[in-house]
């Protein structure tokens, strides 16, 4: 339903869109009448306040008033006046002063549901309710009960601390204890003796460090390259990693001068 029409054809349509208007917040007052037209659908007709006429025009009325009374009065009646120095003020005309002023520009808090969010006043709409636009755009109808003086220190979102960073011990990269010493390999230099299996599950392999211990020792590289190694598991791949390591010593002791 467009909310902004401004005739419908039916009244509940009417009634509708000014309620919708007024939750929005973008209906000019919160007092409203549905009048029925001559081309026969209805309006919406905002019942806004009136201010207080200006004092000139005040002023004006009242002399105007004054010319139609008698010049001359009783003296009962001049004695029954106070005097013009004691004459307390007159009441201001109009609508009356709110408990509390928002002129426009004001920042302040607004309740919407049960959270409080900054605002800034637009305009009063009648003695209760103000209009706020919000930081981030859109605005709303507020009561005088839902605004609340901006205070910049309780409201303020705090600093976010960088977090400290925790200072860890630089780990070691982990080596397989049936992998050659990097060391030794760089230096070209073959280890003292095999690794030792200790798996209970897998003594057998201890026979292939074995066997190409003994060729590397021997110098027979053509034996170590050409070593066969089968499977797939854990300690069929440190079998082919030691071979690796093997040649790889080979390689560095050829290397070096």
């Amino acid at each position: 339903m467009d909310t902004t029409a401004s005739s419908f054809t039916l009244r509940k349509n009417a009634k509708r869109a000014a309620e919708a208007m007024i939750r929005k917040g973008t209906a000019p007052a919160v007092d409203y009448g549905i009048t029925l037209s001559d081309d026969g659908r209805f309006e919406i007709v905002w019942k806004i306040a009136k201010t207080a006429p200006a004092t000139d025009e005040v002023e004006i009325k009242i002399a105007e008033a004054s010319a139609d009374q008698p010049v001359a009065a009783s003296a009962t009646e001049a004695a029954s006046q106070p005097a013009s120095g004691a004459t307390e003020p007159a009441a201001p005309l109009g609508e009356p002063a709110p408990r509390n002023e928002w002129p426009h520009g004001t920042r302040v808090m607004v309740r919407k549901r049960k959270s409080w969010r900054e605002a800034t006043i637009v305009s009063r709409l009648d003695p209760d309710h103000w209009r706020a636009e919000y930081p981030g755009g859109g605005s709303g109808m507020f009561q005088e009960a839902d605004i609340r003086a901006y205070e910049a220190e309780r409201y303020a979102t705090p600093t976010k601390q960088p977090r400290r960073a925790i200072a860890t011990a630089p780990q070691k990269s982990s080596r397989s204890r049936y992998a050659i010493d990097p060391e030794a390999i760089t230096a070209g230099r073959l280890p003292q003796r095999a690794p030792v299996v200790t798996s209970a599950a897998n003594p057998h392999y201890q026979k292939h460090f074995d066997r190409l211990f003994d060729l590397a020792k021997a110098g027979d590289w053509d034996g170590v390259r050409n070593y066969e190694v089968k499977g797939s598991n854990s300690y069929s791949k440190m079998v082919a990693r030691y071979r690796q390591d093997l040649l790889a010593v080979h390689a560095a002791s050829e290397a070096a001068p």
